[in-house]
């Protein structure tokens, strides 16, 4: 029987005490992370034409983050996702890599709050934890093995989405299928937005989810989809993994959601390959070196960082997305500012020339050949100073990973930092009492008021 199956079954049957009380306390830190991110994104390049461009299609419905009134599910779930990817500053799973929560969190937002607004907190967080989980599973199973240039971020987030409407739901098997099988015939998802640098990167997982609430609804009328999700000839593993995909990697821990204690959560709005080398970085700073100081770095990563974020800076042709997916736009801050905050992604300050000048002339990323090429992880750094010293760096964890998690003093700094910068009037100490509220059983509708 299909992978769907297997799926499907045990999404529907989980239950909140399946979770271990590390689980809970990741899938809340995850979520309070996530609503904060999302909440930073809503002024984000693009979002007012995307609001003003599916406004035509009515106001009723749902939520739009942030204060922008509402819209129809797939359209609400649709913006309110942009709004969470916008800064890439959403959670990870760095063996993929891929981004769980910006594909799980707002259809099941739109869709409880459409059809369950009376929902519980451990109801709610229990079908958080199925969808976020069951993404990473698919995710570590399959990931980049193939060579098309799929987003597999997006394209294997869109199962646990689907997963986790189905808990919410309290579908049978065979819904959940069906819903899977519709997914299957929406999927899609290119690097190319990547390789540009266009806005159109922060779209992505939005075009994902709007497609899992239509999903979701053609199987609850009753449409079937196909049922060979996974296995069969054009089905998922044969299409989007080359037939590369390791069924194995789906099975331990699944009745737990245990794969969302491995989440990280980003302490840097950029891409993830970006952060290692942010940390050498801001330790070069904390050392009381200066890009003044510095003749040349040379950094050493994988292959996949080198693809993914080693291009060369040009701070006069690159966009905001350019830099962050920059090695040495991302290097060149810490180094001059001690911090990379959201601030440090905007049109003004990634044309600062002593940063754009020192990300073009002083750092040269290569890849290593011992590395694994996947691996975003360990990165290292030769840095040769003016006065002839030399100093050699190395990291083997990255900051905010499950090695290095972010206390939960870092992750308030984060959450000022967003909610600032979101001209937000949520209080990050009254988003953090509500969303842990739910943990103890109360109401969703709390923290649906403190994002409408």
């Amino acid at each position: 029987m299909d992978l769907a199956y297997h799926l499907a079954g045990n999404a529907v049957s989980r239950n909140f005490s399946d979770l271990s009380p590390q689980t809970v306390d990741a899938t809340v830190d995850a979520l309070i992370d996530s609503l904060a991110c999302a909440l930073a994104g809503t002024q984000s390049p693009g979002l007012a034409k995307a609001r003003a461009a599916l406004g035509r299609w009515g106001g009723d419905g749902c939520s739009v983050w942030g204060g922008f009134g509402r819209a129809p599910a797939p359209w609400a779930a649709f913006l309110n996702a942009v709004s969470m990817h916008a800064l890439d500053y959403d959670d990870t799973d760095d063996k993929v890599p891929l981004h769980a929560n910006g594909l799980v969190l707002p259809p099941l937002l739109a869709d409880l709050e459409e059809n369950r607004p009376d929902c519980d907190g451990r109801e709610f967080l229990t079908a958080l934890a199925v969808g976020v989980d069951g993404a990473m599973r698919i995710g570590r199973a399959g990931g980049p093995k193939g060579s098309r240039g799929w987003n597999y971020s997006v394209i294997s987030g869109s199962v646990g989405a689907v997963l986790a409407l189905a808990r919410l739901r309290r579908w049978d098997t065979e819904t959940t299928v069906s819903a899977l099988g519709h997914q299957l015939t929406q999927t899609a998802g290119s690097l190319q937005s990547i390789i540009d640098g266009s806005l159109a990167k922060r779209f992505q997982p939005a075009q994902m989810v709007k497609n899992v609430v239509l999903s979701a609804a053609l199987a609850q009328a009753g449409i079937d989809g196909p049922r060979n999700v996974f296995e069969g000839k054009a089905g998922f593993i044969n299409l989007y993994q080359d037939g590369k995909f390791d069924r194995e990697a789906v099975e331990p821990g699944l009745q737990h959601c245990a794969l969302v204690n491995d989440l990280s959560l980003k302490p840097y709005p950029a891409c993830r390959f970006t952060h290692a080398p942010i940390d050498l970085a801001l330790e070069l700073h904390q050392r009381g070196v200066r890009p003044q100081d510095i003749k040349h770095i040379g950094i050493r990563v994988s292959g996949q960082a080198v693809n993914m974020v080693g291009r060369r800076f040009d701070a006069k042709t690159a966009g905001v997305v350019d830099a962050q997916f920059s090695i040495a736009y991302t290097v060149a801050v810490g180094l001059a500012r001690g911090a990379v905050r959201i601030s440090d992604f905007t049109e003004e300050t990634i044309r600062d020339p002593r940063v754009g000048a020192f990300a073009a002339e002083k750092i040269t990323i290569e890849a290593g050949e011992a590395l694994p090429f996947l691996g975003m992880v360990p990165v290292f750094f030769d840095v040769e100073l003016g006065n002839g010293q030399r100093i050699e760096l190395a990291t083997e964890n990255v900051a905010g990973s499950p090695e290095k998690r972010m206390s939960s003093g870092q992750l308030r700094d984060k959450l000022i930092d967003c909610l600032g910068y979101g001209k937000s009037r949520v209080d990050p100490d009254e988003l953090i009492a509500t969303v842990k509220g739910l943990r103890e059983g109360k109401p969703v509708a709390s923290v649906l008021q403190l994002l409408a």
